[in-house]
């Protein structure tokens, strides 16, 4: 961990700010922000006030704006519902508390396992597992529950009955960490007191956001009192409330809407919620699931309308065969009973049975053109089966597979759809001309084929692979790519996802042979030395650490402050990366000497910490070290404009002001001397008396503020 150089920041709760969080129905078009800013800007429009600052998500859906009024906040999030139109297009908005992710606590009665097979829980193997993390260090404590996740795939939440050692359970979890060849990924649980609720039901249906909300602020139906704040995440919903008990009272319920039952999760984890998120692409969040059963209905409805065609074309053709064979046995009848008039006038003393033979007759003598139906087919894709994608890698497979359908007389054929793959099979062999006879041929054909391509892919296996050293571990781990293959998801360069795949067991050695290569890279310890005070600091300032953490966040990183030192443990190549990343931030490093008096001049010098928080807020990447002796404070940078952007506010909101003894006179010295006992620890002020004049010095609102109250207090001591 980073040594706190920043001791004085609050860590007060996000509902202590003036932050407001504003979701929008639709992407911002960059044209619009700054209209949008001014529409938030407006007391009548929107209840809002002067801002300070602003951040648009990369989403460019979700606006966090700092007011510089508590009540501009309040005025705001009143109205809460908001709507803009601009060039023809309405942006619907709602205001919130910004969602608080940082002051979640640790959850000691709940952890999360990843990768847990179904056959686990059906077998009660992860009921087991999750017992002997614990038992064997506390006799008493024991699994109450094991919810499994309808979320996150393969994911477990274990409560416990009571708080259990973490860091014995994770002694315990290192220890044994894999169960028939998979391991379990552990993550740590924390009480975030905020319920997951998606925006599908059960069967993946939609449900209109507008009721998941009005169902959750309705106590009768939803059995707890309204949430705190909503925050939307597509495609789910994040419910904020006062404790994690009532979260959890929420989630063990069934929640039903009309027909949908509703997801309804406690978040224990939000960097797992993010992660998932990040997963999925925008267009394929909510519909995904959906766009499956469209696929599946569009094909139903093709295949019902295709049977109907075909029904209707038999319909047709017999009726057309009948109607010409009646028209030749009424024509034969007729030259029948002309002959007949001839020999016999009375036709009603012929026998009956003389017609009925000669209709016999011409229905044997007739040609009846056969019948033909469309050949039947089967199709699938890899929205319903991933595997099919290793016919494409491996073209061999694809040939087997075609081999063994034309062994039933059926023909093979893939075809790329936008992002996926399709197959298809078409029935070869001849089809028999009776309506019936067709019907019971093509119902057969089909479950043959079907059989066959389900048996065909159950040999195959296809695997997501967090791999936490991918250059490592690419170099050294060697398999045979003609029944396996390995692909990067990502582009991160470490804790990076891969996709393996090929036959079963060729994929469950690679996983192992990964882990093995995994836990033999040797990790080493390191260090930065010889570094000076200033260069410490802007090591913070430009966010030194969190760059290598987005890189490598394995590497565990510390910059010793009192010691001005930075303390290195990961492998090798991330030890050097570090350390040239440090000396190129170092070598970039530029000053300026400011000139802003003698008493400014040592305000900095005392208040170091109120520096540092000052230039964070500002998110000013710049280092001010003051130098009593010269009377000058050096401003170290690496960018030029936030230098300047420092230069111009440090002058200007950094003032000293002295109360003479003209304006002490009246005035006791052991006033004095508690008023600047009672300010001493003040924050962006310094108090000190010199020769019988006070000085202050800090910030000017700080100072001003000061100044007008040991006026007016010294009036009244008077």
């Amino acid at each position: 961990m980073e040594d706190n150089i920043l001791p004085s920041l609050p860590n007060n709760s996000v509902h202590t700010n003036n932050i407001l969080e504003f979701y929008f129905d639709k992407e911002i078009r960059d044209v619009d922000l700054d209209i949008i800013l001014l529409f938030l800007e407006n007391l009548r429009k929107s209840g809002g006030g002067e801002y300070v600052d602003y951040t648009l998500d990369s989403k460019k859906r979700l606006l966090n704006v700092e007011y510089k009024s508590h009540m501009n906040k309040i005025k705001v999030l009143n109205k809460r519902f908001l709507q803009v139109k601009i060039d023809s297009i309405e942006y619907n908005i709602i205001a919130n508390e910004p969602l608080d992710i940082q002051s979640f606590k640790q959850n000691n009665m709940v952890i999360i396992l990843r990768n847990i097979q179904d056959s686990w829980l059906r077998d009660e193997i992860i009921n087991l597992y999750a017992e002997n993390l614990v038992l064997n260090d506390d006799s008493s404590n024991d699994v109450a529950k094991i919810i499994k996740s309808l979320i996150f795939p393969n994911t477990v939440y274990v409560q416990y009955k009571h708080n259990f050692d973490l860091e014995l359970l994770k002694k315990r979890y290192e220890k044994k960490n894999i169960l028939n060849k998979i391991k379990i990924e552990y993550l740590q649980a924390f009480a975030s007191k905020i319920v997951l609720v998606g925006l599908f039901d059960k069967n993946t249906r939609p449900i209109s956001k507008d009721l998941i909300e009005m169902y959750f602020t309705n106590k009768r139906r939803s059995g707890s009192n309204p949430y705190l704040s909503i925050h939307e995440r597509e495609p789910f919903l994040l419910l904020s409330y006062d404790s994690q008990e009532n979260c959890e009272a929420i989630c063990s319920k069934a929640h039903k809407i009309g027909e949908h039952e509703l997801v309804v999760e406690c978040l224990y984890n939000y960097e797992l919620f993010e992660n998932y998120i990040k997963e999925f692409s925008d267009s394929a969040k909510i519909n995904l699931a959906e766009q499956v059963k469209i696929i599946e209905n569009d094909e139903k409805k093709s295949e019902i309308k295709n049977f109907k065609e075909e029904e209707n074309k038999d319909k047709e053709i017999v009726q057309s065969k009948d109607e010409t064979l009646y028209k030749l046995i009424d024509k034969n009848n007729n030259q029948e009973n002309k002959v007949d008039e001839k020999i016999e006038p009375n036709i009603e003393d012929k026998p009956i049975q003389d017609s009925k033979k000669m209709q016999e007759k011409n229905l044997q003598n007739m040609k009846v053109e056969k019948l033909e139906f469309k050949k039947p087919y089967f199709k699938i894709d890899s929205l319903k089966e991933p595997k099919i994608k290793l016919l494409k890698n491996f073209s061999y497979l694809s040939e087997y597979l075609a081999k063994q359908l034309n062994d039933v007389q059926s023909s093979l054929e893939l075809n790329t759809l936008n992002d996926r793959l399709e197959l298809n099979c078409e029935c070869t062999h001849d089809l028999p001309s009776v309506l019936v006879e067709y019907k019971e041929v093509k119902k057969k054909w089909q479950i043959d084929i079907e059989n066959l391509i389900k048996k065909f892919f159950e040999q195959f296996k296809i695997e997501n692979i967090k791999i936490e050293n991918p250059n490592e571990v690419l170099k050294n781990v060697q398999f045979d790519n003609t029944k396996v293959y390995l692909k990067k998801l990502d582009d991160l360069e470490q804790n990076s996802f891969f996709e393996i795949a090929g036959y079963d067991d060729d994929v469950d050695n690679l996983i192992i042979k990964i882990q093995e290569v995994e836990n033999s890279i040797p990790l080493i310890v390191d260090q930065i030395e010889g570094l000076e005070l200033y260069q410490i600091r802007i090591l913070f300032v430009v966010k030194y650490i969190r760059k290598l953490k987005e890189k490598y966040p394995n590497l565990q990183v510390v910059i010793k402050h009192k010691s001005l030192k930075i303390s290195l443990k990961g492998k090798q190549k991330e030890i050097d990366d570090a350390k040239l990343l440090c000396n190129n931030i170092l070598n970039k490093i530029n000053y300026r000497d400011l000139a802003i008096g003698q008493r400014e001049t040592k305000f900095v010098a005392k208040r170091e910490i109120d520096i540092l928080n000052w230039l964070r807020e500002k998110n000013l990447e710049c280092v001010l070290m003051a130098d009593n002796d010269r009377h000058l404070v050096r401003m170290y940078y690496i960018d030029f404009e936030p230098a300047k952007t420092c230069k111009n506010e440090i002058e200007s909101i950094i003032i000293a002001r002295e109360i003479s003894s003209d304006l002490k006179q009246g005035i006791s010295d052991e006033f004095t001397r508690n008023f600047i006992q009672m300010h001493s620890n003040d924050e962006r002020v310094y108090l000190e008396e010199e020769n019988g004049i006070l000085y202050l010095s800090g910030f000017k609102t700080n100072v001003e503020e000061l100044f007008s109250e040991f006026i007016r207090n010294s009036i009244l001591n008077q």
